[in-house]
């Protein structure tokens, strides 16, 4: 049996080249190829269920979307919102697009849950019995504070047990609630004291009883000194979504990803890019499934008019490929190759053949591990980053055992 063994990685990127256009974004001009990063393709269609006033979406429960909306309850509805212009929202849903058709017409989501100020944004426990709601009053209709409550067995909309949690203040708002799909944790933004400035994303646990835990800030990669709000995580939580004014945009809140690499570590957030963002504000990026979901703009609106779009995301995938060798730089055949993400759960195995060659498919701006297994050999794994987001890009990792334990390039 040979001592320690060692992978070397030699990296050889493939390059690309593209045409740079520009766009004008109030006093800085900005390249739109710095806006296609996200490491997706999207299309994006505007969605019928949009009147004269706002739509945006929330959550998903039982099957319908939970949206907030400026529209009208009856005739005279509840007031004008000094902010915005618009009437109070509230909450309403629609049942959920089957087989490319749109939403239903929304519907009263739940009357209990309304009152006379804002319903703002809300989101649920995995099993549904617990909701974490968001309201204002009339005379400070710019404040959220946050809320939750239980469903009562066997309905629907009878929500019971409901309690701020202990961390809200009149001194700030607490706004965009999010559960993990693990529901391990609550993401939501505000811009309490503490932060980096303005309003900030944080985290807190959910206990048992639905309860939170100190609420943790997201850190300066994620959280800038201006605006960041409506977090939103895929199902694996590894990718996080939300609106920022401060990050790299084309005007007003752009949407951004940054990929979750465990314990906060995050890397540094990427535009979605200029098919769903626009110049002005571009908020509440919510996914329905693993490719489909919805946002709100209030692009070629005036005010805080707010249409709501459906998408479709088709994540880019690129090789990742290349070829053992031994120290003498003979290749190595029939040895097992194995990649793992950087949770360490495994995502592929292949066994080389005579030209010692390996390729798996994987995902721009990810961290994984290569192994190798065989007989006769220690085990080796070295860590690999996709840095690129564009097609057809392909990265030859060619790797080298070695037998004393010094890293030699191969």
């Amino acid at each position: 049996m040979k001592s320690t063994i060692q992978l070397l990685l030699t990296s050889v990127f493939i390059l690309f080249t593209y045409t740079s256009v520009n766009i004008s974004n109030s006093n800085k001009t900005i390249a739109i190829a710095d806006f296609n990063d996200s490491g997706y393709l999207f299309d994006v269609n505007v969605t019928k269920i949009n009147s004269e006033y706002s739509e945006i979406p929330s959550a998903v429960f039982r099957n319908k979307l939970v949206i907030v909306s400026s529209k009208k309850i009856g005739a005279i509805g509840n007031g004008t919102d000094e902010y915005t212009k618009l009437p109070y929202t509230n909450l309403f849903c629609s049942d959920l697009a089957n087989n490319n058709k749109d939403f239903s017409t929304p519907i009263l989501f739940s009357r209990m849950l309304n009152s006379r100020g804002n319903e703002g944004q809300v989101s649920f426990s995995p099993d549904q019995h617990t909701i974490y709601y968001t309201k204002s009053k009339r005379r400070n209709s710019n404040n959220f504070q946050l809320y939750v409550a239980q469903l009562e067995k066997d309905s629907y909309g009878k929500w019971k047990n409901h309690r701020p949690m202990t961390f809200n203040s009149e001194d700030y708002s607490v706004e965009n609630p999010h559960v993990s799909s693990d529901g391990n944790f609550l993401y939501f933004s505000s811009n309490m004291e503490g932060g980096l400035g303005g309003f900030d994303i944080y985290r807190a646990q959910i206990s048992e009883d639905g309860s939170l835990g100190t609420p943790i800030n997201l850190g300066p990669t994620v959280n800038t000194d201006l605006d960041e709000k409506y977090p939103h995580t895929s199902k694996d939580g590894d990718e996080l979504f939300f609106s920022s004014t401060g990050h790299n945009g084309q005007g007003g809140y752009d949407i951004f990803i940054a990929n979750n690499y465990g314990e906060l570590n995050y890397s540094q957030p990427r535009n979605l890019g200029i098919k769903i963002n626009s110049i002005r504000d571009d908020i509440a990026y919510t996914l329905i499934d693993e490719d489909n979901g919805v946002y709100s703009s209030n692009a070629g609106n005036t005010g805080q008019r707010f249409n709501m779009y459906k998408f479709n995301a088709r994540a880019i995938y690129q090789d990742l490929e290349g070829v053992i060798f031994e120290e003498n730089n003979e290749i190595i055949a029939n040895i097992t190759v194995v990649l793992y993400d950087n949770k360490g759960n495994e995502i592929e195995r292949q066994t080389t053949g005579k030209d010692a060659t390996y390729r798996f498919k994987i995902r721009p701006f990810e961290q994984y591990q290569i192994k190798t297994l065989k007989n006769g050999y220690e085990n080796a794994v070295v860590t690999f980053q996709s840095m690129e987001s564009k097609l057809n890009i392909a990265y030859k990792e060619d790797l080298k055992l070695s037998s004393n334990g010094t890293l030699t390039k191969k």
